[in-house]
């Protein structure tokens, strides 16, 4: 596009790959400047965590990124596997997260939610 900025625009309707994977590496940015050990002393751990918390949304743009730049072709072979290894993943930190008991919260012992015993 020789960096002329009324054809990038006019090209962006037809691919919005390219605007949903530009989002993405937006969002890796401030996770690239944070990532050190310093700025997370700087941040604070909390206010780090949170804020590396955008990779789920990364993740999720970069699949979406990557399934519409195949779909022009009908080739989601590779699309598959990546998303199958997102989904285990992600699948693996959801039954961690769910496994742990919730702070100042006992864990119920018949297993029913909001049984008084």
């Amino acid at each position: 596009m020789s960096f002329e900025v009324g054809d990038i625009l006019r090209d962006i309707p037809k691919r919005p790959f390219i605007l949903v994977g530009t989002a993405a590496l937006l969002l890796m940015t401030p996770l690239a400047a944070t990532s050190f050990n310093r700025a997370m002393r700087t941040m604070g751990p909390a206010r780090w965590k949170r804020l590396h918390r955008a990779v789920y949304a990364v993740v999720l743009l970069g699949l979406l990124h990557f399934f519409w730049m195949r779909a022009a072709k009908h080739n989601f072979g590779e699309w598959a596997v990546y998303a199958a290894v997102v989904a285990v993943l992600l699948g693996w930190r959801l039954y961690k997260w769910r496994a742990k008991p919730a702070k100042g919260r006992r864990p119920m012992a018949s297993g029913k939610a909001g049984q008084v015993t």
